[in-house]
């Protein structure tokens, strides 16, 4: 919801500056549609929690996972490969494929005894270090675990601090550092303050918790086909939250722009006011005017 958001698009863009490698030009974002299209019918439909496009239209998708995932390796090969297909249409050609820059955000540790908290990945040659640039893939692995509490230098530490933190003082202290997090912590706070959003987070934290802990359940007793059924029953349930949360977000956009413009609306008659008041305020000097030439005149 707040890297996600058309009004917070400057939040996102320093995140990303801080740690992706890209020309300062590519940075100007569009939202995308976070469905990935389905190639059947029946096919299931991929969510993703941020997509973005950049100027020339290579495609960045953004993913926070907060519980460890068994296939997180295969899943981001999935997605990444989705967002590949997709951009060709029949009759294109390969020149049509844009970079696709995939972004996994975890809570937990991917590489044990690996102190780098971020990594990027692209195809190299293991034996002499060539890499393939040619293939327009790139991963970025985020480790939130790893992410040391004093500063190290990186731009990116700061930012995770922010994600990091669990208090308002924890907060206002990293906010300080940087307008684009004080931007961030203040966005924060209007989201926290509305009792709808708050409601609707915390009720999908529940159905989080709660599903957790029947599938931990389910490792713990070997019920294999229960956990399967369950883990498909979860997986239809986080593509339903995610479809209800990208319709309020296109609601919120749309509340925006009619905001904006409402905004518009009232400046330009504020300003024609100040043109009347203007024009009334003339008239009343040219009236006192006449009156003293009139005076003068009788005398």
């Amino acid at each position: 919801m707040l890297f996600g958001d058309e009004r917070n698009k400057s939040i996102l863009i320093d995140m990303l500056q801080s740690f992706v490698e890209l020309p300062q030009e590519e940075y100007e974002l569009t939202f995308v549609d976070p469905h990935l299209k389905p190639e059947a019918e029946n096919e299931k439909k991929g969510i993703l929690d941020v997509r973005v496009k950049t100027k020339s239209g290579k495609v960045i998708n953004i993913e926070i996972q907060v519980d460890p995932m068994k296939h997180i390796g295969k899943r981001l090969s999935y997605y990444k490969s989705k967002l590949i297909a997709e951009q060709i249409a029949s009759g294109d050609g390969y020149d049509a494929i844009q970079q696709v820059i995939c972004i996994c955000i975890t809570s937990y540790e991917l590489f044990p005894g690996v102190a780098e908290y971020v990594n990027g990945f692209r195809f190299y040659n293991p034996k002499n270090g060539l890499c393939f640039e040619g293939i327009p893939e790139e991963i970025y692995t985020v480790e939130l675990a790893k992410v040391p509490t004093a500063n190290d230098g990186k731009r990116i530490w700061e930012w995770l601090r922010f994600l990091l933190a669990r208090t308002e003082e924890e907060i206002e202290m990293i906010a300080q550092v940087n307008p684009e997090i004080r931007k961030a912590a203040n966005a924060l706070y209007v989201l926290s303050s509305d009792p709808e959003l708050r409601s609707r987070y915390e009720a999908q934290e529940k159905e989080r918790m709660d599903n957790k802990a029947f599938l931990t359940d389910a490792f713990e007793g070997g019920r294999e086909e229960e956990r399967n059924v369950w883990q498909a029953v979860v997986a239809d349930k986080d593509a339903t939250i995610a479809d209800k949360e990208a319709t309020i977000a296109d609601k919120e956009a749309t509340i925006a722009d009619k905001e904006a413009t409402i905004a518009d609306k009232e400046a330009t008659i504020a300003g024609k006011d100040a043109t009347i008041a203007d024009k009334l305020l003339e008239n009343e000097r040219l009236r006192a005017e006449l009156e003293e030439l009139k005076a003068r005149l009788k005398n």
